[in-house]
């Protein structure tokens, strides 16, 4: 599903300019104040009917609609076996539907925000920072969709189409923090997944709040990871998910967990769980099933369950996360236990969440099955 979530504001509050956002930053905001259909929505598009995605047009901007993002997460392993996750994530999100000209270099409608993440799995490590900047003066800026590669940066930090590719991919993504560098390489694999109704994935009963979402389940990665000032040669597979809405979620939603999970018989699998405030699960929780040949069956609530057990508590107390999922269909068939490689693969930037590399392990149309992922879990913190 991927509604992603209350940093985009607090990029806001924090004015969107400058480089490296501090590491630690104010309570978070509930997400109903950032993916609701409150606030003032007037001259924004609404995700109300299934898109006419074009390709390489629809991989850039959507300007028309308030709130946008670029999502990769991958696995990979260095040549001696050492396993690595890797997160990069950029977004972007209008300041206001109508902005007036203005003369002003730094005058912006947009702010370009960015998390970057790498997972050390066997190092025992994790680390994360993020980047904020306005869409002005060269600090952030999304170029392409159609009238040449795609690109985007924030600040330092970029992704940036080939120039003899098809729009998108092959690309190059780099992000250096002081604990952690990465220079990697997306190249082309199964072709984009319209998630959803053809592409609109409705998030709760209101018209229009929703988003127009696609992935790219399974893409080959590879390049060079930087930890602790040692450098590892990677490669891997990644996945990319793209969306763009105005208004998602609905009342009494509280947080989502996601999963991506890229299994070793070629099949990839998308699920999200939204939750409510009583503790239930959302009847517009929704998902896919990718097969090898890149056929998709949807995935629905009535057949399909995850399954929290133990906990993980951050080191303040200040947010507690599921420790592990089993995840269970009914139709397709499948039954999978989901275990992070690392149990603290938390950030904590503007606002705290938890997203990292997972383990998969259990069966799928009775067949044994294994595999990697990412699992990201929001709307986990406690009251102060």
């Amino acid at each position: 599903m991927r509604p992603r979530l209350a940093w985009l504001v607090l990029a806001l509050l924090a004015a969107a300019c400058g480089d490296a956002a501090p590491t630690a930053g104010p309570a978070p905001l509930a997400l109903q104040q950032v993916l609701g259909g409150g606030g003032d929505l007037a001259g924004f598009a609404r995700a109300t009917e299934p898109p006419e995605l074009v390709f390489p047009r629809d991989h850039g901007a959507h300007p028309a609609f308030r709130t946008e993002w670029w999502y990769v997460t991958g696995n990979l392993d260095a040549e001696g076996g050492r396993r690595f996750g890797v997160q990069l994530v950029f977004f972007r999100q209008a300041l206001a539907a109508n902005v007036p000209e203005r003369e002003a270099s730094l005058a912006a409608r947009d702010v370009i925000l960015a998390h970057a993440a790498v997972t050390d799995v066997d190092g025992g490590t994790f680390h994360a920072d993020e980047r904020m900047a306005r869409a002005a003066a060269g600090l952030g800026e999304v170029d392409g969709g159609g009238d040449g590669p795609f690109r985007i940066v924030c600040a330092d930090w970029s992704a940036t189409a080939a120039a003899d590719g098809d729009g998108f991919l092959p690309l190059a993504l780099r992000a250096a923090s002081r604990t952690f560098a990465f220079d990697l390489r997306l190249a082309p694999g199964k072709p984009p997944v319209r998630q959803g109704v053809r592409g609109l994935s409705q998030k709760s009963d209101e018209p229009g709040n929703a988003s127009i979402y696609y992935s790219l389940t399974r893409l080959p990665i590879d390049g060079v990871i930087t930890v602790g000032g040692e450098r590892h040669d990677v490669r891997g597979l990644a996945w990319v998910d793209r969306e763009w809405s105005t208004a998602a979620l609905g009342a009494g939603q509280v947080g989502w967990d996601w999963f991506s999970l890229q299994l070793d018989d070629g099949a990839d699998l998308m699920w999200y769980q939204l939750r409510r405030a009583d503790g239930t699960v959302d009847r517009w929780s929704r998902g896919s099933l990718v097969g090898a040949d890149g056929t998709v069956t949807p995935l629905l609530p009535a057949t399909t369950t995850a399954t929290p057990s133990g906990s993980w508590t951050a080191a303040d107390g200040r947010a507690r996360y599921p420790a592990r999922f089993r995840l269970v269909g009914t139709a397709p068939a499948f039954d999978l236990e989901v275990t992070p490689l690392l149990a603290d693969q938390e950030l904590q930037v503007l606002v705290r969440y938890w997203e990292g590399a997972v383990a998969v392990r259990g069966t799928r149309d009775g067949a044994p099955v294994t595999g990697r992922g990412y699992l990201e879990l929001t709307g986990y913190t406690l009251p102060p």
